[in-house]
């Protein structure tokens, strides 16, 4: 491939010294242009000169003096001026004029005359080349040092050989490469994790006592597998065409077997039966993946302008978009459990899992600490008629689940560029299966070189179900329990982490919080005490690609419940081990 640029470089040159096909309008202006010219613009003849041309054709060429002597006698020129057919106005003037100037080695012919729009043979080329070599050599070297560089190549042949050889079997490599590469557009990556994973309640129950009607104390160890492959496709260099394919064993965790937050008394459902959650599931990120092939995401990002991203695609998460944070937002790499990874209120758990298709839109001015974010999905946006029973309005590009978003974001360094903080501020519309919510939310992170503080805290109104009997408590009955006459909910999470502890590449942190505080009344084991989530985790890198998590996972007072003896008042206890593999 080296062989090719240079010679492409090189007859560029050439064309101009030798009288090449030169063009005259809409070209380049410049020798850096003439120099990366594309090669149709240099016509160069294989077979010896044709009459009326430097050589005559009736004689065979057998050396460069022999060629000098029949020239049609061109003589040197020293001002671009004395070329009566060369005009300022041509796109290779300023090339022609910086050879004349500094090398002195243009030619023309008797009649004052370039001749540049005609085609070049090779013996011309040459003759071009020969007379420029010597006034190189003239100008720049002596005889004694081309004496003296002609030894160090004789001294240095069997090396210099050996070097080219190399450099054949360099192209002859990347050539096959080229030609049976999957594609010069798309990057492949993936990220596959494998997790064992066990957990419970303290003591056996009587599954009489459980208002949720879920009685286990304890579950089985559970092994949970999943993978996500990425086709990252850029056309532009600026732009991504991200599509994902996911798969896994269908995994659960014990946390997931209690149905937190899920409205069991509603006649809401999925497709397949299940109940469906508002209230913040707690469970762990890669339960329930697979096993079928399913798309996981499906967008293209663009930038019309230098400071604006826009994303538009029929799946793709709000997660994506808005609400990050270095320390708590990967469940590849950091908590396991989604209430750690995003603020349930500015990101329903709806749209969180089942992502959705709409668009985004990122300003960042300059490039600068300040950011805007905007964004629309619709969960169920490939529905033509309800998802889920009716009265729902869902279903449909606009209907239910959707939610709306706004997150401005000021992020900077200091200390040098060790330390850095970043707050965002955000703003979420939604409807998740009957439950309309206005919530408002900020993210924030301080990190003070290794050792970081994060958190979020969000206030959501809840006017009231416009679907009745659908309550954001789950478990509720109770009419003044289900929303009816509006409710007002609060939630935080906050933490501390620490990086390279240990081993380079390492991440220790612990995070809790509260995914649901609420100013609806209590109704016996309903909404009598407030759920509290504990979370920590240790990263434990074994090379660039591959790392170890244990996570442990407590959650006090489940579904917003403390009924003493009752099951449904024990905590959960869960622990995880996962391995994470990305390429």
């Amino acid at each position: 491939m080296k062989k090719t640029y240079l010679l492409a470089g090189g007859l560029s040159l050439l064309g101009v010294v030798a009288g090449a096909n030169i063009a005259t309008a809409n070209e380049p202006t410049n020798f850096e242009n003439l120099i990366a010219a594309e090669p149709q613009h240099l016509q160069v003849s294989e077979a010896p000169p044709a009459a009326n041309t430097i050589a005559d054709a009736s004689s065979i060429i057998t050396s460069v003096n022999q060629l000098l002597a029949n020239q049609e006698s061109m003589g040197q020129v020293t001002s671009v001026s004395q070329l009566s057919d060369v005009r300022p106005t041509d796109w290779a003037y300023q090339a022609l004029a910086s050879l004349v100037e500094k090398y002195g080695c243009i030619a023309g012919y008797p009649d004052g005359t370039f001749r540049g729009n005609r085609a070049a043979t090779r013996y011309e080329m040459a003759a071009a080349l020969n007379a420029c070599l010597d006034v190189i050599s003239d100008r720049f070297a002596t005889k004694e040092d081309l004496a003296t560089l002609q030894k160090l190549m004789d001294e240095f042949k069997a090396e210099l050989t050996t070097l080219r050889g190399r450099v054949d079997k360099l192209e002859a490599r990347t050539a096959k490469l080229e030609a049976q590469q999957f594609s010069t557009t798309t990057k492949l990556t993936g990220t596959v994790v494998m997790s064992v994973q066990y957990g419970g309640r303290p003591s056996s129950p009587n599954p009489s006592e459980s208002p949720d009607g879920i009685a286990p104390a304890n579950t089985n160890p559970t092994v949970i597998a999943a993978a996500i492959l990425n086709l990252n496709t850029s056309f532009t260099g600026t732009d991504l065409l991200q599509t994902s394919l996911s798969t896994g064993n269908g995994g659960r965790d014990a946390i997931s077997t209690y149905g937190l937050g899920l409205q069991t008394d509603s006649t809401l459902h999925d497709p397949s039966g299940l109940p469906l959650p508002y209230f913040s599931p707690s469970n762990y990120a890669w339960s329930d993946y697979g096993p079928a092939v399913e798309l996981e995401r499906l967008a293209y990002s663009f930038k019309p302008t230098r400071d604006i991203t826009v994303t538009a695609g029929p799946l793709f998460y709000p997660s994506d978009i808005i609400d990050k944070n270095s320390w708590a937002n990967d469940e590849a790499s950091d908590f396991g459990t989604y209430f750690f990874l995003n603020n349930p209120f500015i990101v329903p758990y709806a749209l969180k899992d089942l992502g959705g298709a709409g668009a985004a839109i990122e300003w960042n001015p300059k490039e600068g600490p300040f950011t805007v974010r905007a964004l629309y999905l619709a969960g169920e946006a490939d529905r033509a008629a309800a998802g889920i029973a009716p009265p729902s309005p869902g279903g449909g590009f606009g209907g239910d689940p959707f939610q709306t978003s706004l997150e401005l974001e000021y992020a900077n360094k200091f200390g040098g560029g060790k330390n850095s903080y970043a707050v965002r501020l955000q703003g979420t519309y939604s409807k998740t299966y009957g439950i309309e919510a206005r919530a408002a939310g900020i993210n924030f992170e301080l990190n003070l070189d290794r050792f970081g503080i994060f958190g979020r805290a969000g206030v959501a109104s809840i006017p009231g179900s416009y679907f009745p009997g659908v309550s954001p408590l789950p478990f509720s009955e109770a009419p003044n329990n289900r929303g009816d006459a509006g409710m007002r909910a609060y939630n935080f999470m906050a933490g501390i982490g620490y990086k390279d502890l240990l081993v380079p590449g390492s991440v220790l942190a612990v995070a809790a919080g509260a995914p649901f505080i609420n100013s609806a009344p209590s109704s016996g084991f309903i909404n009598n005490a407030n759920q509290v989530n504990v979370e920590a985790f240790y990263k434990f890198p074994i090379s660039d690609n591959i790392s170890i998590t244990p996570i442990f996972t407590a959650i006090i007072n489940p579904n917003n419940t403390n009924g003493g003896s009752v099951i449904s008042g024990q905590p959960i206890l869960q622990g995880v081990i996962r391995t994470t593999f990305t390429f």
